[in-house]
């Protein structure tokens, strides 16, 4: 037994037109079918055992809902569905109301209840020929639609603007809008660019404009619509500005040889290839000068670092034939102090016999550390007392008891030590005066200064190691 469900679209306008799709069970049963929509027949298209397809008729009560039935032969499917009328749709305005002679620029179309149309297109006649383009459903008052090309010759007066003779929309059956008087649509007269060049290539630098020259590129037309050029060079679109009579491309970052295609409505225009060459100037016999003297420089250094690797060698078996003399000479100053340590422990006993009257002979510790501190300066201030010329007396001791203070504290004395040896004026001289002052000032805490000198020969160590010297040379 047939049954129906279901159809699509749920609604149509008044005129009728509408492909309506029913889905069911056995559709496919029996011979003669017929489908109601209230008391018209629905215009079957195909059917198969799940759907029925038809044409709905117009609509004899207007506006409103209608049932839906299925007839098999003698029977009534059981089912009932309900398909609405609407009123037909309107155009109100149509924007812009021009084109050109090759079609397919957007119209832009308002009005009423231009939704319920299934396949809205819109046709054009002139000198006979009838042509229809596409649309496309927007929203319920607005549609998009693509004009139509002219399809008469005329080639005759192709620099004239055409009043077509019927300008209208194909909207299922509603009659009303074939014909669309309320305006008068005019086609003007396609565009056209010359050539890049005679020889098909133009020569272009990098970022220079290509500049496309021709005629009627702008029409005639009131209101704002402007007609949508893109121009590709090889497959990248440029930049443009628009004018009567040329196009101003803006190109890519491009360089080599590519194709330039300009597409305005369904109009696809090559003009040539244009070729983008690099900034390079340089000609080839001065590519070929600056080749033979970047060669000739690059050998000139090759024997330049020869040379110097070699004199690099040189001075490196000389240092080691240095480091070699200096330690045979130690070795030997080292066996001679050995043979004179000797001599002098066999010859002990002759000294002491010549000390049995005289006794050992020795300085006072005062003579001693001065000899050792200050060698060859018998007078020095170290071993006056304090004179200041003048009143300054009380504040000279009271400056120096202060300093004492600060030579006494191991972070003050290190840094004030290592601050010195920084400074590229001390020299080695003023270095064993300063040291001579430091340790005759610390004689009454000698444990203190001998903790300074761990502190500062440790820093010399590291400092050897770290430059990598000789490790004797840390000794001398």
């Amino acid at each position: 037994k047939p049954t129906i469900l279901a159809l699509t679209p749920g609604r149509g306008p008044e005129s009728g037109g509408t492909k309506v799709t029913i889905v069911g069970e056995n559709l496919s049963a029996g011979s003669i079918v017929s489908v109601y929509f209230g008391n018209q027949t629905c215009e079957l298209y195909r059917r198969s055992m799940s759907e029925i397809v038809c044409f709905a008729a117009p609509s004899l009560m207007g506006a409103g809902p209608v049932q839906v039935s299925l007839s098999v032969d003698r029977a009534k499917a059981p089912g009932s569905l309900t398909f609405e009328y609407i009123e037909d749709p309107t155009v109100q305005s149509i924007e812009p109301l021009w084109s050109i002679a090759s079609g397919h620029t957007t119209l832009t179309v308002t009005g009423t209840n231009l939704d319920v149309v299934q396949e809205p297109r819109v046709r054009v006649k002139y000198a006979g020929h009838e042509s229809v383009n596409v649309c496309k459903v927007v929203n319920t008052t607005t549609i998009s639609c693509f004009a139509p090309s002219l399809k008469a010759d005329y080639t005759a007066h192709q620099e004239a603007i055409k009043h077509v003779d019927e300008f209208g929309f194909v909207f299922n059956n509603v009659q009303a809008l074939l014909t669309y008087n309320n305006t008068g649509f005019v086609y003007y007269p396609n565009p056209y660019l010359e050539p890049l060049s005679l020889s098909g290539v133009l020569e272009q630098k990098p970022g220079a404009p290509i500049i496309l020259k021709g005629r009627n590129l702008v029409p005639s037309a009131s209101g704002g619509a402007r007609l949508n050029y893109t121009v590709l060079i090889g497959d990248t679109p440029c930049s443009l500005t628009v004018s009567d009579t040329q196009l101003l491309c803006e190109p890519p970052n491009l360089t080599g040889q590519h194709k330039v295609l300009v597409q305005v409505g369904g109009l696809h225009i090559s003009l040539g290839e244009v070729h983008i060459r690099s900034d390079s100037l340089l000609t080839m016999p001065a590519i070929l000068s600056i080749a033979a003297g970047g060669g000739l420089l690059l050998i000139i250094v090759v024997i330049v670092l020869l040379a110097y690797r070699r004199k690099s060698h040189e001075n490196d078996l000389t240092l080691k034939r240095l480091q070699m003399q200096m330690d045979n000479l130690e070795s030997r100053v080292a066996l001679e102090c050995k043979e004179a340590f000797a001599e002098l422990q066999t010859d002990i006993n002759e000294l002491t016999s010549d000390l049995d009257r005289a006794g050992i002979p020795f300085l006072d510790y005062r003579t001693y550390a001065m000899r050792v501190l200050f060698p060859g300066i018998d007078d020095h201030p170290v071993l006056r007392e304090l004179e200041v010329p003048g009143s300054g007396q009380a504040n000279v001791e009271k400056a120096l008891k202060q300093f004492a203070q600060l030579v006494n504290n191991k972070v003050f004395l290190l840094t004030f030590i290592r601050t010195l040896e920084t400074q590229r004026s001390f020299s080695m001289r003023d270095r064993g005066y300063v040291a001579s002052l430091i340790m005759t000032s610390l004689q009454g805490r000698l444990e203190y200064a001998t903790d300074i000198l761990k502190h500062l020969l440790s820093d010399l160590i590291e400092r050897n190691l770290e430059s990598k010297n000789h490790p004797k040379l840390l000794l001398r």
